[in-house]
């Protein structure tokens, strides 16, 4: 069998072109790039002879042409590409190009006649009801995400598709985790990742389903195989609670990670705040109102492996996999991935938490710099990261392992009593850190600059260790030398000079 796949250089089109690959099936990718589909195959393993079954046509989802020329000779599609951000910016887009890229294909592939069109779906596309597992014939989802917005509106395309009798099938992945797809994660990843770095779960009172990439990838091949499959179906995985995500997490990484009791509650009015503060500043998280609703609300899927003849494999397979790739790339410092890095440091300053310079998530300069961020930012980041730190017991702040955050315990320098404020922090490999007085770039230095000048002994709390420090403030030369390591780590300092005059204040602090 030929298949057409749309997606192929994606985490779960890579995958499911593997998978095919390995059936003994022939696969034409329609890609934007094929040099991109040929690093995406060798980070998986797909090499010779496997690549003389793959072909490739340049083209988009959206050009009738180019999906055409990628249907030639096709006896079934795979329909995996979608548009996928988090950038508001982009919503519009997103809302356009993927229920678009649908019927262009399903247009298409119906014209040739195609024996069965496989389209990927997501859970994000129905309706999850309260205290109910998710089932595939569920109501199409009214979300305010675009993203889910932009899922649901395909869903009501395919549900047409099917009313008229077309061959459709839809597959519907809830968290996707595994070996990445030349640096593709997922998003699901991205979040995860965010846990194990941070070493604590949001609350006890919330769940996810998440499955391993290699076996949903698995299901679809079933999917275009079988004669009897059903038209819809839920792929959702393994459902844990935060309480068994963090028990696994204990196994495979030697690790542990608290639950606080936080409500349930507190964590949709937390979404709901950042939420509002997404009207003036572009801030780009999952944390939404109704993330936080859904999260704290979901009971899981009703899945169909079993009937695909898909065992799921452990969990703890896909998560140490999963880490050691998460470590590879930076998204976790080996301290963080614990034994399924095959990496134990020791030292005082590891123990401490202290990292080596890692890649990851950063916030964009330009978002900093911006005059909404810069005027509402002051009022909600510092309460944010404080409400963070006190309810993860010191464990975590608001931040990334590319954009570390501490919290610093300074003199004040006029009243003598201890000032709390959230800061960017630098860590170096020996165990010092680097601090700026950036202030948001304002035209005045920061309080604890000054409180630093004034009673240069202090107190850090940094991932769930807190010790005492000495401040030294960094001039002339000793400063310069230092100030491209700090735009490495935080560029958007760069930005913030754009419109300031002011020079930060820059302190090194050693521990006691």
């Amino acid at each position: 069998m030929r298949v057409m796949v749309t997606g192929a250089t994606g985490l779960l089109g890579g995958h499911s072109t593997a998978a095919l690959l390995a059936a003994g099936h022939e696969v034409t990718a329609l890609v934007r790039d094929e040099r991109k589909l040929a690093e995406a195959m060798a980070s998986i393993g797909v090499d010779r002879p496997d690549v003389v079954a793959l072909d490739a046509v340049v083209g988009d989802m959206n050009d009738p042409g180019s999906v055409r020329a990628a249907l030639d000779g096709a006896d079934a599609v795979l329909h995996c590409a979608a548009l996928v951000t988090l950038d508001r910016r982009r919503a519009d887009e997103m809302l356009v190009a993927n229920p678009l890229g649908l019927r262009t294909v399903a247009e298409a592939a119906l014209e040739r006649g195609v024996r069965r069109i496989v389209h990927t779906s997501s859970t994000s596309a129905l309706e999850a009801l309260p205290g109910r597992r998710l089932t595939p014939d569920a109501p199409v989802a009214g979300s305010s995400l675009a993203y889910a917005r932009s899922k649901a509106s395909c869903e009501a395309i395919a549900r047409r598709y099917q009313g008229e009798g077309a061959p459709l099938v839809v597959s519907y992945p809830s968290g996707i985790l595994g070996p990445p797809v030349a640096g593709a994660f997922g998003e699901t990843a991205r979040q995860m990742s965010g846990f194990v770095a941070g070493g604590v779960m949001p609350t006890r009172r919330a769940a996810l389903s998440f499955a391993d990439v290699r076996d949903l990838a698995v299901a679809h091949v079933a999917l275009l195989e079988l004669d009897d499959v059903p038209p819809r179906a839920m792929l959702g995985g393994h459902l844990v609670t935060m309480d068994d995500l963090a028990r696994l997490l204990r196994e495979v990484t030697g690790r542990r990670f608290p639950v606080p009791p936080v409500p349930p509650g507190a964590l949709v009015r937390a979404g709901r705040a950042l939420d509002t503060a997404r009207r003036v500043v572009p801030l780009d998280s999952p944390m939404t109102e109704e993330a936080m609703a859904l999260v704290t609300g979901w009971r899981g899927t009703e899945d169909c492996f079993d009937r695909l003849g898909v065992q799921l494999r452990d969990p703890r397979e896909t998560l140490e996999v999963s880490l050691r790739a998460w470590r590879a790339a930076g998204l976790v410092t080996a301290r963080q991935a614990g034994r399924a890095a095959g990496e134990h440091r020791e030292g005082r300053a590891r123990r401490a938490g202290l990292v080596e310079r890692v890649k990851g998530v950063k916030v964009p300069g330009a978002v900093l710099a911006s005059r909404p961020f810069r005027a509402v930012a002051p009022r909600v980041i510092p309460p944010a990261h404080r409400f963070v730190l006190r309810v993860t017991g010191g464990r975590t702040m608001l931040d990334s392992a590319a954009q570390p955050m501490l919290m610093l315990y300074t003199t004040g320098a006029r009243t003598g009593l201890e000032r709390e404020t959230p800061i960017a922090a630098v860590p170096r490999p020996d165990g010092r850190f680097l601090v700026v007085g950036s202030n948001f770039a304002r035209a005045s230095h920061p309080a604890w600059t000054a409180n630093l000048l004034a009673h240069p002994s202090a107190r850090v709390t940094y991932r769930g260790s807190t010790f005492p420090v000495t401040a030294r403030l960094l001039t002339g030369d000793e400063r310069a030398a230092c100030w491209e390591e700090l735009l490495e780590w935080y560029p958007g300092w760069r930005d913030y000079l754009e419109v300031t005059d002011r020079e930060f204040r820059v302190f090194e602090l050693t521990p006691a």
